[in-house]
């Protein structure tokens, strides 16, 4: 990878020993493996990743979204929501799509249908 490849890369990583208080937007492919308490939000295209260990609490909006970690609040998403045997998720949810895999401990009302949030 060159100097302008690097300028042009956009991927976030959060690391298992963070604690986040607060409203955070993002930008580009995610991988969360942190606590957060507050609302998580990525902008423009980009697939957002809870990872295990990973504990978010408030509204998450992205595009595509896969959760093998815990999530407590409200999920808007554009595109897919997948939720792993390893999840869980209490509250709220509405994508396009959503797969909830064998395993996966939910509580949701939740809103799956082709539209443009």
């Amino acid at each position: 990878m060159n100097d302008q490849d690097f300028k042009k890369f956009n991927y976030n990583v959060l690391g298992s020993k963070s604690f986040i208080n607060g409203t955070i937007v993002i930008s580009g492919d995610s991988i969360i493996n942190s606590h957060i308490d507050g609302n998580l939000e990525v902008r423009d295209a980009g697939k957002l990743v809870l990872e295990r260990g990973s504990f978010i609490k408030g509204k998450i909006k992205a595009i595509d979204l896969e959760i093998f970690g815990e999530v407590v609040g409200e999920i808007e998403c554009s595109g897919l929501v997948s939720i792993r045997s390893s999840a869980k998720v209490i509250g709220s949810i509405k994508s396009s799509k959503l797969v909830i895999y064998p395993g996966a401990m939910v509580e949701m009302s939740a809103n799956s249908q082709e539209s443009n949030l």
